[in-house]
């Protein structure tokens, strides 16, 4: 059975939001949200600010109470409009096993990724490759937990066509039990 595409990254972070993709990273839709959880006392905890804008700036590695203080600066500079913006605990990226994004295509499956424990922006720059057909569907039995690996191919039928963007860790983490691996976006645009 499949879903609606996601045809824009509103769309896409407005479903993230409500689980539709699975595994995520905790998020908040507005820094208000992120206040009124008192997020911004966790003085050990590293947030991201986000983009609803594809391809647009973001922010990482922003402590829980400096958040207020980047919404406020990122704004003021212009960097991004009003409503753009949304706020994600850090994935422990230091823990990153594998990162990247799988398709669905005739010839199989296509994986563009890399094993760099950085974010994906840094991981895929520095340093990416890109297998197809069997060799993908090995990196990810190796890099993916059972039900991580079960939930990317539930994506991939439920949204054919799409790209899957993920991070696999070393260890479980995220909105769900039982996974390693965090979904940050689904997207047919």
């Amino acid at each position: 059975m499949s879903y609606p595409p996601v045809n824009s990254k509103k769309d896409f972070v407005k479903r993230y939001k409500n689980g539709e993709f699975g595994n995520a990273s905790p998020t908040w839709n507005d820094l208000k949200s992120f206040l009124d959880e008192g997020r911004d006392k966790d003085l050990t905890g590293l947030y991201h600010l986000r983009n609803r804008v594809k391809g647009g700036p973001t922010w990482y590695n922003v402590s829980g109470g400096s958040v207020r203080d980047k919404w406020a600066e990122v704004h003021s500079l212009g960097q991004v409009t009003e409503g753009n913006l949304y706020v994600s605990e850090m994935c422990p990226t230091h823990k990153t096993q594998l990162v990247g994004e799988v398709t669905d295509t005739p010839d199989g499956l296509t994986l563009y990724a890399s094993t760099l424990p950085r974010t994906m922006r840094e991981a895929l720059a520095s340093s990416s490759f890109t297998v197809r057909g069997l060799p993908a569907v090995g990196y990810l039995r190796m890099y993916l937990n059972a039900n991580s690996y079960e939930w990317m191919h539930e994506l991939l039928d439920r949204y054919p066509g799409h790209v899957i963007e993920f991070t696999a860790l070393s260890r479980c983490w995220g909105t769900l039990p039982g996974f390693n691996t965090v979904f940050w976006e689904v997207r047919n645009y």
